[in-house]
């Protein structure tokens, strides 16, 4: 009963309620798209970075992070892979070889980092394939390597070209062997295009002393990047008796996690202001609603109708202006979410020709919305929470109408 009489009450004076739905329903919008667009942008970043070979979560050695070195491996790769793929979330495993040394050629010397993967099973999938500007991928096996673009420019590679890789093997022991270019690719990140250096992992294992079931790394991907924290914690015993560690994507970048939270942050700041300038609105109609009617009020106490129900009255008011607000805001929104999803912003004029990343991490300037739906949540629960809140005080100002005094009004 109170809820059809407050529902009615909120269209008493249609012009007022369509204005104050109007600003919660921008109001959503503007959230909604900041939102999404910058949980899009993050969400590409990390599977960029995930595609890069680290994945979203790296199980590798112990103190490998403290101590690195051929050395530091984990034996029964497979067996270990096997176990951490019936985990809930978990979408694919891969293993990894990872090292550092130097590359040589007839020009010049560097150093480098080499990634070693199975090319038949990631010749598709990671981000290095995807860029690849000069030459083919890399062979299932043999002595081929894929090395970025100002690499080779450095050391005067193109494919077919061979180049000197020198580093250590897992006794400690420096090797050295001949590998010839079989590709090129250029990310746009200055770090990568100088320093990795893509090879077929059987045939590191054969150079630096591994056997086929041992690797230094394996990479994880899961369904949804942002349960990665929760997967890696839930991984960890396991890891451990196997001699490693699970780490999720927010402990390998920590640069890049440390700026995003503070991104974030911040954004939230933002939207609270908005809602903030917007909830003044939202109280002047509520509370302009009651003055109108403190007669009515006055006359519903005289009749019987105890304070209590008059709060309830008021506040199933706001309650139904809340929920209207937020299927006006829904309606207006999901064109425009639509939009940035499929489509997406372009930011290519505010960038730089030159190196874009943020915290380390490749930044693609076309950016696409993509919410997280605990962020929806969070959202809509602010936004009834706010919009409650402000209700508060027009209720108990009408619950404290006295019949005597507000019946005289004419």
């Amino acid at each position: 009963m109170i809820l059809k009489l407050a529902w009615r009450n909120l269209w008493r004076n249609k012009r007022r309620t369509i204005i104050t739905l109007i600003s919660i329903s921008f109001g959503f919008l503007l959230t909604i798209v900041f939102t999404s667009l910058s949980d899009g942008s993050y969400g590409r970043m990390i599977d960029i970075a995930a595609d890069m070979g680290a994945g979203h979560i790296t199980v590798e050695p112990e103190d490998y992070r403290d101590h690195p070195g051929s050395d530091k491996v984990i034996s029964n790769t497979r067996e270990l892979m096997e176990k951490l793929a019936r985990f809930k979330g978990v979408k694919a495993l891969r293993e990894r070889v990872v090292g550092q040394g130097m590359a040589s050629s007839a020009a010049d010397s560097t150093g480098m980092g080499y990634i070693a993967i199975d090319p038949e099973k990631e010749n598709d999938t990671m981000y290095f394939f995807k860029h690849i500007k000069a030459g083919s991928g890399l062979p299932g096996d043999g002595a081929h390597a894929l090395i970025g673009s100002l690499m080779a420019k450095q050391l005067d590679l193109r494919p077919g070209k061979k180049l000197v890789i020198t580093t250590t093997d897992r006794h400690g022991q420096v090797v050295n062997f001949l590998v010839k270019v079989s590709g090129i690719f250029s990310t746009g990140m200055n770090e990568a295009d100088n320093n990795i250096v893509i090879m077929p992992i059987g045939f590191v294992r054969s150079q630096i002393g591994y056997n086929s079931g041992e690797s230094s790394h394996i990479a994880v991907y899961v369904k949804e990047r942002w349960d990665s924290e929760k997967i890696a914690e839930k991984m960890l015993p396991l890891s451990k008796n196997y001699g490693g560690v699970s780490l999720p994507w927010s402990v390998l970048m920590p640069d890049f996690y440390g700026y995003m939270t503070m991104d974030m942050t911040s954004s939230v700041i933002f939207q609270i202001f908005i809602f903030l300038l917007i909830s003044a609105g939202i109280l002047n109609t509520i509370l302009m609603g009651v003055t109108e009617r403190m007669r009515e009020f006055g006359i519903m106490i005289s009749m019987g109708m105890t304070p209590g129900k008059i709060i309830r009255l008021v506040m199933a008011e706001a309650f139904w202006l809340a929920v209207a607000g937020l299927v006006a805001g829904f309606i207006l929104t999901a064109p425009v979410y639509w939009y940035l999803h499929v489509y997406g912003i372009d930011f290519s004029i505010f960038l730089s020709n030159g190196e874009n990343t943020i915290g380390g991490i490749i930044f693609e300037p076309l950016v696409k919305g993509a919410i997280i739906p605990r962020h929806l949540a969070n959202i809509i629960g602010a936004i009834m929470l706010l919009i409650m809140t402000t209700g508060l005080y027009p209720a108990f100002l009408a619950a404290r109408t006295n019949p005597v005094e507000t019946i005289k009004i004419i």
